[in-house]
């Protein structure tokens, strides 16, 4: 008998389990405090602010992993470290309590500890955690931490630590994300920070000054293109532009400018905005639009605006839009707005319309100068065939004494286009003989050919002086290889 009445009373707890959990942490919630975090984003400003400004525990299960990175040496490796946030860790309090005898432990979780049955069991993103503080009422100002955790991750993108943020700042980036990339590339702060930068990660296998990209030369890398002066001397008008952040400022004028580049495959469009990039020490951003839906450009955009003074380069603009006309639409894109809008007629949420709605020219131009001002932008377009731009970026316009101008239908959007042509005389013997100086017969050889004034673009004489050193080169390697051969023999 009074095992079944143990049993009926097991049965009756075990039914109302959850009840009485809630009603627990209903009693609980008078001393204990719970607070919900919410994005991700917050979630690693706060554990990074934690883990650099609080006392901790060291008792906790540690999470460790690697990733690839560029050295600064140039050279590419494996880097080790450890990740916080993925498991619980007890924190210390600021302050010290009980006749500041000691301080009050707080725990930082994330979103696999479920406290008072309180978890949402709606699976949507917008009700979901990423990770709780729980503490004694009182012990810990959360608001504050969270306050604190955003500042100091602004100050961080607003280059306020400039001392340490003026050195080599020239990086590349890519949207959308190379495949292989993007979960790596969720470690980065809006795109616009490299992941080892950030506080909830502990470099193991290296310090961080010695992981970025490769601390270029003394040489320029415009010393490495073969454009005429007057190309080359644009640098000059970006180099004022970065310079000219409060002039811009006192005048209540956008800091912004944007020029189109565009010419014949080849001529070297890309090579030269990159140039620009890396002698000026500015992070370069590249959008393959053809590629991109709306909600992803905008998203990208933005991210790259945590990363001012930069460089955006929009590649072949001509291969994706015809005037205004998408002509690029990536099938995949266009399956997910046809599935998003199935969503919506089956009275689904329509998540997949609104993450991959094809990429409108409207769209790109906001991006470029719209109600959200992209200061701290330089807006590089390059296109091969300059007939299919809307007159919305502009039109260059070829005066009567053949000089060209330029009309834009709103100043900033886009400011100037460049027209990169064949190469001339002059930089094609310069650049034969920066290829062929050890080879006076074949650069005698190619002087005969220059005299032709055949119409070639860099990338084509390029190959053309490249092909003929290598072939001398691999000549010489072969009689040498020869020789040795014969000693032997």
């Amino acid at each position: 008998m009074d095992l079944l009445k143990g049993g009926a009373i097991l049965g009756v707890i075990v039914g109302f389990w959850d009840k009485i959990k809630t009603f627990l942490w209903m009693i609980l919630s008078s001393f204990i405090q719970k607070s919900e975090i919410k994005t991700e984003d917050v979630h690693n400003e706060v554990i990074g602010h934690l883990i650099k400004n609080y006392k901790y525990l060291k008792s906790y299960d540690k999470v460790f992993a690697s990733q690839y990175e560029s050295f600064r040496t140039g050279k590419y490796g494996l880097v080790a470290y450890e990740k916080f946030g993925d498991k619980m860790i007890i924190f210390l309090s600021e302050k010290k309590y009980f006749f500041k005898l000691f301080r009050v432990p707080f725990i930082f979780t994330k979103n696999s500890m479920s406290v008072g049955g309180s978890e949402s069991k709606d699976g949507s993103e917008g009700n979901k955690s990423c990770s709780h503080i729980i503490s004694l009422r009182g012990s810990v100002d959360v608001s504050k931490i969270i306050q604190k955790s955003t500042i100091q991750r602004n100050e961080l993108s607003w280059n306020i630590e400039e001392e340490h943020e003026r050195a080599n700042r020239f990086n590349i980036y890519y949207f959308p994300e190379r495949k292989g990339i993007q979960e790596n590339n969720k470690k980065q702060y809006g795109y616009g920070y490299s992941w080892f930068r950030q506080n909830h990660y502990k470099i193991l296998t290296t310090n961080q000054e010695d992981l970025g990209r490769e601390i270029k030369n003394q040489r320029s890398a415009l010393d490495n293109l073969f454009f005429p002066d007057n190309v080359k001397h644009l640098i000059n008008l970006i180099n004022v532009w970065v310079r000219s952040k409060e002039w811009y400022k006192e005048k209540h004028i956008p800091w912004k400018r944007g020029w189109l580049l565009y010419g014949v495959p080849g001529t070297g469009k890309t090579a030269l905005a990159r140039a620009f990039a890396e002698d000026l020490d500015l992070p370069i951003y590249f959008f393959s639009l053809a590629q991109m839906s709306n909600e992803e450009l905008i998203e990208s955009w933005q991210s790259m605006q945590l990363n001012v003074p930069c460089i955006a380069l929009i590649e072949d603009i001509d291969n994706v839009f015809d005037k205004r006309k998408n002509i690029a639409q990536s099938p995949l894109l266009m399956q997910g707005h046809m599935l998003g809008q199935g969503n919506n007629l089956n009275g689904g949420k329509g998540e997949g319309n609104n993450l991959r709605t094809p990429l409108t020219f409207d769209t790109l131009l906001n991006c470029i100068d719209g109600v959200d001002k992209t200061d701290g932008v330089f807006t590089i377009i390059t296109t091969n065939d300059i007939s299919k731009i809307d007159d919305a970026i502009g039109q260059p316009n070829i005066l009567e004494d053949g000089t060209q101008s330029f009309v834009s239908s709103r100043p900033g959007r886009i400011d100037r286009a460049i027209h990169l042509t064949y190469m001339t005389s002059e930089n094609k013997i310069k650049m034969a003989e920066n290829i062929l100086f050890e080879f006076p017969d074949m650069l005698n050889k190619v002087y005969s050919h220059i005299k032709k004034n055949e119409r070639e673009t860099p990338a084509q004489f390029q190959e053309y002086c490249t092909q003929i050193a290598l072939e001398e080169y691999w000549n010489i390697e072969n009689d040498k290889q020869r020789k040795v051969l014969k000693k032997i023999s």
